[in-house]
């Protein structure tokens, strides 16, 4: 006979409808003005929805930001495989596209008083997709280069470039900005 899983099947409208409203309500108000409540009641569900599926509200921002539509071509296993150029442009276009800058604006916003957040962060988005990253441009650079100074530098100024200059941000112009910092860098294709 075979073994029944406890409770219902998860509703796969539902999980969308919570993450649509997440990803809104993260943009407009950030992480500490968005509540469990906010969120249920945007997905038209129930908190105990939202609590069956996330722990915490930092739980629903991590799956937001590994929305498909924000880092599909971001995928760590996507980039090992991918030529460096469309890794450089995946980076480019999630860093024009005006909802992951704000994303990403409330994230640093809120680490500064929840170091927690900006760790996990780190650990679940950053930190995977920079040692790929490393080996997507190690073979640009002569042998010996210091690969996470290269790294933080690329990312620095780009992460800068789409922060603080908003006018500046299309897609093309991003890309051609990081391929710029890139070659100051010592970088060859």
């Amino acid at each position: 006979m075979a073994e029944r899983s406890s409770g219902r099947p998860r509703d796969p409208e539902a999980d969308a409808a919570i993450l649509t409203a997440a990803f809104e309500l993260f943009l407009e108000r950030g992480l500490d003005g968005t509540s469990i409540e906010q969120v249920a009641k945007r997905a038209g569900v129930t908190r105990a929805t939202v609590y069956r599926r996330f722990a915490t509200k930092e739980d629903l921002l991590f799956s937001v930001i590994e929305l498909p539509r924000t880092v599909a071509a971001l995928d760590p296993g996507r980039m090992a495989v991918a030529p460096p150029e469309e890794t450089l442009r995946g980076w480019a276009a999630l860093l024009s596209n005006g909802q992951s800058v704000q994303l990403l604006r409330r994230i640093i916003g809120a680490s500064a008083d929840n170091f927690e957040l900006m760790r996990r962060y780190w650990e679940l988005f950053i930190a995977p997709r920079r040692a790929v990253l490393k080996d997507v441009v190690r073979s640009g650079f002569p042998p010996g280069t210091d690969l996470d100074v290269v790294v933080d530098m690329a990312a620095g100024a780009l992460f800068y470039r789409a922060l603080t200059r908003p006018e500046h941000n299309t897609p093309e112009e991003l890309e051609a900005y990081l391929h710029k910092v890139l070659l100051q860098l010592g970088y060859h294709l």
